[in-house]
């Protein structure tokens, strides 16, 4: 790109370069001639006036002298004249017509440029004026010196514009080698990119358009490498999920299918045979519950709830009735804006967390802070060790697995928390001390 960009600017370069320096050479042999032309058209005329005057005194003495003395004299001041003007490089003569017996005569001077090997002349021929029409003077100028000269001119104007050229050749490779070297560091780093470096930068100082483009290059590889960062934690938590999903349904399938085959083969009298399909139906029914947790986990994906007021008093009043026991009540907001059944799953499943924490005292708070809703659930349970907080959101993730499952749980209750708290747009945060007890706020951050 760099090379093609170079030769084709070089080539429109030279191009305008020479087509100048022709004009220009042009313009300047053209006025040189014009100005040489003129210069020997005027000096033309001078002579032919001067001539003329000084030709017709000598004819006017002509009375009182003879013939030959008159042509004598006129003989005489041409050869002045051609001496004269010989040191500028003019030679003149004078022709008479009437003696070549040569009638036809111009009506004006007659200008030409003549070449003659090396050498270079200006011809011109006119009549002096009347009565010695019949005398033709012929003037010849030698413009060899000048055309030289003109020649040393344009050929200055040739070296110049072609070290000139030069020069700027190489000005304009550094100054492309200057400016494609940022897009030699993009495209070296989009490669790797490409590789699979997704941590590369581009490193260019300036505020031009090309430092613009990696800024933008930057940000877009910094978006990439989240998105894969986003997308191979999603494919660990997706692989976490069917490992854990796995754990969890083989042994309720490992405890059903023990059963069956223990009243298929033993010989069990009335008790014992209820006894077994007691321990079938639980473990069923434990089933069943991981099931529609994970119906309502899908369900709940990409769900946008049907909100209204829902007062935050009569859910906190539900808490008790569908647990049947007393909960403290700490209450300074009136309303929160969501789905009143939602609401009641997020708060029912905080509750029955803390109560199979073993705690004996659960509080409910409500607050506004800065214009944001805040509803806590706080109990005085055993806590969770902090090297568990980030995990517990997780699906099937369980601090102390055996209390859970001797409680029925399904290891599904904090990640539907936080899949309605996603629903509402609001945020949850767990704190938590071992043996002190837990928090777990839920932060509303629209009103709408």
């Amino acid at each position: 790109m760099r090379i093609k960009t170079f030769i084709a600017t070089y080539l429109l370069f030279l191009c305008v370069l020479f087509t100048s320096v022709g004009i220009v050479s042009v313009y300047l042999n053209n006025s040189q001639m014009n100005m040489l032309r003129e210069q020997s058209i005027s000096q033309f005329q001078t002579i032919t006036s001067s001539l003329g005057r000084e030709i017709g005194v000598l004819y006017g003495r002509s009375a009182t002298f003879p013939a030959t003395d008159f042509y004598s004299a006129v003989d005489d001041r041409i050869r002045g004249y051609a001496r004269y003007y010989s040191r500028h490089n003019v030679h003149l003569s004078v022709t008479d017509l009437a003696l070549l017996g040569q009638t036809d005569r111009p009506d004006q001077a007659e200008v030409s440029f003549v070449n003659r090997g090396q050498s270079h002349f200006i011809y011109i021929t006119g009549l002096l004026p009347e009565p010695f029409g019949h005398l033709q003077l012929n003037y010849n100028l030698d413009i060899t010196e000048n055309i030289v000269d003109m020649q040393n001119i344009q050929n200055i104007l040739l070296v110049s514009a072609i070290a000139f050229s030069a020069i700027a050749g190489l000005a304009l490779h550094f100054i492309l080698a200057s400016i494609f070297k940022p897009l030699h560091a993009v495209a070296k780093v989009s490669r790797e990119i490409a590789d699979g470096q997704f941590g590369e930068r581009i490193y260019i100082k300036g505020k031009n358009e090309i430092a613009q483009v990696a800024f933008d290059f930057n940000k877009m590889a910094e978006k990439i490498d989240q998105q894969i960062m986003f997308l191979e934690e999603e494919a660990i938590n997706k692989q976490q999920f069917v490992d854990n999903f796995a754990h969890e349904i083989r042994t309720p399938l490992t405890s059903i299918y023990g059963y069956a085959e223990y009243l298929q083969k033993a010989s069990l009298d009335g008790n014992e045979i209820i006894e077994s399909a007691e321990y079938i139906m639980n473990e069923a029914d434990h089933m069943k519950k991981i099931a529609n947790s994970l119906l309502e986990l899908a369900t709940l994906r990409n769900y946008v709830p049907v909100k209204s007021e829902v007062p935050i008093s009569a859910l906190f009043e539900d808490m008790e009735k569908i647990f049947r026991i007393p909960f403290e009540h700490r209450i300074n907001a009136d309303t929160i804006f969501g789905q009143e059944d939602l609401l009641k799953s997020l708060l029912m499943n905080l509750c029955s967390n803390a109560i199979k924490a073993g705690a004996t005292t659960i509080s409910l708070e409500a607050a506004q802070q800065a214009g944001k809703t805040i509803i806590s659930v706080t109990d005085n349970g055993c806590g969770i060790p902090a090297e568990n907080l980030p995990k517990i959101m997780e699906p099937f993730y369980r601090v102390d697995k055996s209390r859970s499952r001797e409680h029925g749980g399904t290891g599904l209750g904090m990640a539907l928390c936080r899949q309605i708290a996603d629903a509402h747009n609001a945020e949850m945060r767990v704190k938590s001390t071992v043996k002190v007890g837990t928090t777990v706020e839920i932060i509303f951050t629209t009103s709408k």
